[in-house]
């Protein structure tokens, strides 16, 4: 069964060049550097209430461009689960502090263009949460043309509460929301063609005015604040000119 939502991650070719940015956003460093002799790779960890935030430094030999390349959930037993979907587990030990944290894992094929992971750990994670403005993970957007699929993984197999299903005429699509650990998966399909796309994240705040002013002040192109789509939230959009992502702040009042 599942838990929560685990970790976002973020695929760089500079790590240290990316920690300034995110670490900028966040108005934080990171909680932790982990490093896997098994797969070959470091990462640094933003560690928040309800999500862990990773960018890892790519292999050498990867000539992708840096992005949002997957994100993974927290299960107790993988072993508990049972998923039709093709799947690939591996096994990996994170060195982080002089300690080595066993992670056994699950890849979900869902799609080549992210990666959609499980992941048990050896022991709890006890490192101090990132207290901050931007304190949680409000919730990540997927888009698809398959949302019948997503419905049968994510609720019946993964057993994630469908909290919502609707059909949006104003832009003539289906949402689905996925709601685990105090957060949301988003699912925007709106039958264009293509692979399921990791497209954007939202991110919670205490005071999104404060929170909007700190950016600009560091270099960030922040919208006005706004009325959201929920009822009593505010919400403004973030341009990062060196990162791709869809980022939207969101306080909920």
């Amino acid at each position: 069964m599942i838990k929560s939502l685990d970790r976002i991650s973020y695929l760089t070719n500079s790590l240290e060049q990316t920690e300034k940015t995110f670490s900028a956003f966040f108005n934080s460093k990171p909680s932790k550097k982990i490093v896997s002799k098994d797969r070959n790779y470091e990462s640094f960890l933003y560690i928040f209430e309800n999500i862990n935030f990773e960018i890892i430094k790519k292999s050498e030999d990867s000539t992708k461009e840096d992005k949002l390349s997957g994100f993974s959930m927290l299960s107790d037993d993988l072993t508990s689960l049972n998923i039709s979907t093709s799947y690939d587990k591996y096994e990996n030990n994170e060195e982080s502090n002089e300690k080595v944290q066993l992670v056994k894992s699950i890849s979900i094929n869902q799609s080549p263009d992210f990666q959609l992971s499980v992941n048990e750990y050896e022991y709890s994670n006890v490192s101090p949460t990132i207290e901050n403005n931007l304190f949680a993970l409000d919730h990540l957007v997927l888009t698809t043309n398959k949302s019948d699929e997503l419905i049968n993984l994510y609720e019946k197999e993964l057993g994630i509460r469908l909290a919502l299903d609707q059909f949006v005429e104003k832009w003539g699509g289906r949402m689905l929301f996925f709601r685990t650990g105090q957060a949301t998966i988003e699912v925007i399909d709106n039958k264009v063609e293509g692979n399921d796309q990791f497209w954007g994240l939202a991110w919670k705040t205490k005071d999104i005015r404060k929170k909007r002013e700190y950016l600009i002040k560091n270099g960030f192109n922040v919208s006005d604040v706004k009325d959201g789509r929920k009822k009593d939230t505010l919400v403004a959009t973030v341009k990062f000119d060196e990162i791709k992502i869809p980022t939207l702040l969101v306080e909920h009042l």
